[in-house]
């Protein structure tokens, strides 16, 4: 669970892979035997159903809680760090040389094992930044768990133990979701015990809740199913026993739940999880474009009767949308045949495809429908890439502008659906350091959209000139003399 402003309950800790333990990244694992029942949920209401029992008999023996130690370092020894290592000086100033002795910060999660040679998913939350990682299961058993890799934009995590006779869970097609389905919530809430609670899915495809910090996918299950802190990283099953999704979040003003839970479709799991264990990180397809989202009078602008879709408003040159001759003003409305509904679903959706892989993606140009092939791109190259290519320009004297990259957008904690040229310096010295700060973006110049920096040179003009800025969370604008 994570922390949303004042309303979301902090769970335990939110992206590294723990210490010592993650595996390192492109080391190839052989996959587990993870089943995947994609077969539909059996929704007759043939027979009076009064107990579920029986599934949850199945299920329960999968479910783990997960204890998580950090030590704390710094915090109980006064010595210097250059003499913290000296025996004859820790014997009278310092504390004993036992782990067991150092102060520990323990938190608590939930799990669950997909494979009989031990792969459990989780959430990152539950296990970043942290010493070591141990699982109990429902028999008593303790196993010291492995950290195979952690997913912070999506918030999975996937441990290893080793151990004879490992209860598994199947995991269910979640795109077969449907608002009303039955569902059950496992896990270990407030230290309780491993505890089931009832509900049904409230919701599908939950998105923009800002649920995960930073550059994060959301495509959340929402449930009234109570969850808890502790039920982090714990499934929701269906009504056959099948993992639906992974618990993540809930949304409470009061701390605990109020029927507003989240949980990550197992599909995005298995996915994360399957990369994860291949190369231990997540590869990401990458198509090359800057979007946006369509209201009634952009649709109109654009020939098409439906707000569904994203339209282009850049494409990145030596890009796969480049190479496939995607143009500014396109709306893309399918994916594969994947009907799209918004920005983030298209970036959603780009981003759950290999790297490699051709997709065939619907059009609409200038009210004619268009399909066009591309070749995906790896997103984590082209990050790397799309930094390093934008070079700051001096928009006025002592003013750096640059070219929005994800990293200035982490720096500055600049939202997804900002677009525009950021302000990455003003020096003290200059005669706007009073109206422009760094971190500043400036979407428009005299009333002209911007999003290039070649297009500064062409709409600031000397004299007064209007920009629209978006700054700290507002967007206002501003007068500036340029001599």
């Amino acid at each position: 669970m994570k922390t949303h402003h004042l309303f979301i309950v902090s769970l335990l800790v939110v992206v590294a892979l723990g210490f010592a333990q993650a595996v390192t990244k492109n080391t190839s694992r052989e996959l587990p035997n993870i089943v995947y029942d994609d077969s539909p949920l059996d929704r007759s209401n043939n027979h009076l159903i009064t107990s579920y029992a029986d599934i949850l008999d199945t299920v329960t023996p999968a479910v783990v809680s997960v204890s998580t130690s950090k030590l704390l370092q710094g915090e109980r020894y006064d010595l210097p760090p250059q003499f913290q290592d000296d025996p004859f000086l820790r014997r009278f100033f310092g504390g004993s040389d036992s782990s067991d002795d150092k102060p520990k910060s323990e938190g608590l999660g939930s799990g669950v094992i997909v494979s009989k040679d031990g792969y459990i998913i989780t959430n990152n939350h539950v296990i970043e930044n942290v010493d070591a990682v141990s699982v109990r299961l429902k028999d008593g058993r303790v196993f010291e768990a492995e950290i195979v890799g952690a997913d912070s934009k999506t918030d999975v995590a996937i441990l290893k133990i080793d151990g004879e006779g490992l209860p598994t869970l199947s995991l269910a097609d979640s795109e077969q979701a449907r608002v009303g389905d039955i569902v059950f919530a496992v896990g270990n809430p407030l230290r309780v015990g491993q505890t089931v609670t009832q509900g049904i899915v409230s919701a599908t495809n939950r998105t923009s809740l800002s649920l995960i910090e930073g550059e994060g996918y959301e495509n959340f299950l929402q449930t009234d199913a109570s969850i808890n802190p502790g039920n982090s990283g714990g499934p929701l099953v269906d009504a056959e026993g099948r993992i639906l999704g992974i618990n993540t979040a809930i949304l409470s003003q009061s701390g605990g739940s109020i029927g507003i839970g989240f949980a990550i479709p197992s599909n995005m799991a298995k996915n994360v999880m399957i990369s994860l264990i291949q190369t231990g990180e997540v590869s990401r397809g990458y198509l090359g474009v800057s979007i946006g989202d369509l209201d009634s009078e952009l649709a109109e602008e654009f020939g098409t009767n439906s707000t569904n879709g994203a339209v282009i408003t850049q494409v990145y040159p030596n890009t796969p949308a480049d190479d496939a001759g995607l143009l500014v003003y396109d709306v893309i409305t399918a994916v594969n045949g994947h009907e799209i509904t918004s920005r983030l679903d298209l970036r959603l959706q780009i981003s759950q495809i290999t790297p490699g892989a051709e997709i065939k993606l619907d059009l609409i140009r200038d009210g004619d429908k268009l399909q066009l092939p591309v070749i995906l791109a790896n997103l984590s190259e082209a990050e790397v890439a799309e930094d390093n290519s934008s070079e700051p320009i001096e928009l006025l004297p002592g003013v750096s502008l640059m070219e929005m990259t994800d990293a200035l957008r982490e720096e500055f904690r600049i939202g997804q659906t900002v677009q525009g040229l950021v302000v990455s310096a003003v020096s003290s010295d200059s005669d706007y350091s009073e109206d422009l700060k760094a971190g500043m973006v400036i979407m428009g110049i005299n009333r002209k959209k911007v999003e290039t920096l070649g297009e500064t040179s062409e709409f600031l003009t000397p004299g007064k000139n209007l920009l629209y800025v978006y700054f700290e969370g507002r967007n206002n604008f501003l007068v500036v003399r340029k001599d």
